[in-house]
Formats: C-alpha cells, structure tokens, sequence
C-alpha cells in the first residue's frame, strides 16, 4: 500500500491503480470523457514522485484516465470548470456561409467554462456530438447563453439537418464543460496555435485573453485554411486590439521549420496550446517538447473509429 498527495489530500492507493480512480475514490472530481486517452480531459501534473504515464507523459504532466500509481507521488488536479447536465433551447441561428453556422444555444441556469474546454451537445432526434464552447464572430455574447461554431467539416449531420430545417425547435441537452486544455492565469507569453477547422476554442482563447490580460504577450498563428472571409471579422476585431493572426501553411513538410522561424526564442517560459487533429498537433509538437515550453493539446474530434486506432498505440502520444 502507498499513498498519494493530491491537491493536498493524502489517499491511500494501490500499486497499478490508475490515478483517475484514486482521485475518484477520495472525492476529488476529475472529469473523465472518452477514457481512452484521447480528449485530453484528465491531464494532470505529477509534482513529485514517480507514476507509471503508459505513454501519456507530457513534460510533467500526464493523462490519469491511464497512468497508474508506480509509489508515494503528489499530484495536482486542474481547477476545472464543475461539470453540468443542462437543458436549453435554441435561441439564434446564423448562417456564416455555405460552411459555417453560428449557434446560440440558451439556458435558465449560469453556465461556466473556460476557453478550451467543449461540452457534448445532443439535439433532438441526432447523435450527440462534441463542440467547443466558443464567442460569436462578432465578438458578442449573452448573459446564460453558450455559443457555437458548427463546422460543416466537423459535424457534417448536424449542419445538414439545420441546414434542411433551417430552424430547430425542442429543447437541447448538454454536458460539460471538458477538458484540461484551457486557457489559465499565467505570466508567460500565451501562444495559440490553430490547425484546420480548429479555430473556435483558439478564438475563444484570443478573445478572453486580449479581453482579461491585456499586458500578456500573445502570439496567434493559424493554418492558411482558416484565412477565409466567414473569419474575416474575428481577424479585424483582433487586429484592432493589437493582436494580428500570422497565416501559415501547417500541414506542409516544412511546417515544423517554418514554426520554429516563427518561435526563435521559444523557451520554457511559454505557454503553448495547439489545436487540432491528433495528427496535426504530433506532427509539430516536438519543438515545444524540445523547447520545454508548457504545452497543452487541444484535440478535435475525428471519427471514432480513427481514435480508437490510435488509442491502440498509446505510446504514439508520448513525445520522443
């Protein structure tokens, strides 16, 4: 028998008992989602001691869903938004363009999350999908409202049916906030990175941060397919506050050299969040791994069947 110090809380635990029913069983939520290391949800920091990562590690940080207890350790929980199960009801619906819907979604209750994070949204007579909370493009949002960026791209069946109906009615169901990746309180120089039909919680990130710490250096590099006129006013509103997005072609072989022209300096001291396909985010995160920086992943949905592949793999989601 040994024991585990999280967020300050001794818990007495087995050897090979993953950290995520440790915490469960002492009371401390951690908010588990796919179980299979791949939403990223339950990322957490190992102080001191030693855990077994099981191919999660991530500079000092792992994925407690699979990371099993190796001896005595401290561990640190995210403090995450609590999670709710809501009903709501649509209350605006705005075709961007041929792609791209913004929705408002509205609830009696206050909702709290912080960018990053995503719930799952489930409307009648559809499969439950997962979107990120995010700001309507023009920068506005209302009091007991989530808004959404539906993607054609990502929830190809969801845009189809509001499309064909071009209004929903009924109430819609929602669970979260999730996810470990969000944007925090810190001093060192936020830097966000977005990869295809991936910029609705980068855009949430650069608006709370221009918006809530003003004085944080910020550098916002997106993907060549996101500079399209549907994003245009969200790239003028930033501009406007001092923050201009850099366009670069990330999925190009010399992705990973043209972000480090971008990042010379690129230290400890930053705190990156790359948002994406898992594909996508391993095929440049060795210069944060290297660099040392503070790293968080963002990871969009793709199909399941294709998480389910990778998770066979765990070891292909620990950096080198």
């Amino acid at each position: 028998m040994t024991s585990l110090n999280i967020n300050g809380k001794l818990i007495d635990a087995k050897l090979g008992e993953t950290l995520l029913d440790v915490a469960e069983r002492g009371g401390l939520a951690l908010q588990c989602d796919c179980g299979n290391i791949t939403c990223e949800s339950t990322r957490v920091t190992v102080v001191s001691g030693e855990v077994e990562a099981n191919g999660t590690r991530l500079k000092s940080t792992v994925l407690a869903c699979k990371s099993t207890v190796a001896g005595d350790a401290e561990i640190k929980l995210p403090a995450s938004s609590e999670l709710q199960s809501l009903k709501g009801h649509v209350s605006a619906i705005r075709q961007v363009s041929d792609d791209l819907i913004e929705l408002r979604l509205s609830f009696t209750k206050p909702i709290s999350w912080r960018p990053g994070q995503y719930y799952h949204v489930e409307f009648r007579g559809q499969e439950r999908v997962n979107m990120f909370a995010s700001f309507a493009l023009d920068a506005g949002t209302e009091f007991n409202t989530l808004i959404f960026l539906i993607e054609r791209a990502n929830t190809p069946d969801l845009f189809a049916m509001i499309v064909k109906k071009g209004d929903v009615k009924g109430r819609v169901g929602i669970t979260g906030p999730y996810g470990s990746s969000f944007l925090g309180h810190d001093d060192e120089r936020l830097i966000m990175i977005a990869g295809p039909n991936s910029l609705a919680p980068i855009w949430a990130m650069a608006l709370s941060s221009v918006m809530g710490q003003p004085r944080r250096e910020k550098v916002l590099i997106l993907d060549n397919s996101l500079k399209q006129d549907q994003f245009q006013q969200v790239f003028n509103w930033l501009n406007r506050r001092g923050l201009q997005p850099t366009f670069v072609d990330l999925q190009s072989e010399n992705a990973e050299a043209d972000l480090k022209a971008l990042l010379p300096d690129l230290t400890e001291f930053d705190m990156v969040y790359s948002a994406g396909s898992h594909g996508f985010i391993a095929g440049l995160e060795g210069i944060f791994v290297e660099a040392q920086a503070t790293y968080a992943r963002i990871p969009n949905f793709q199909p399941w069947h294709e998480l389910e592949v990778q998770s066979d793999d765990a070891s292909a989601l620990e950096p080198a």
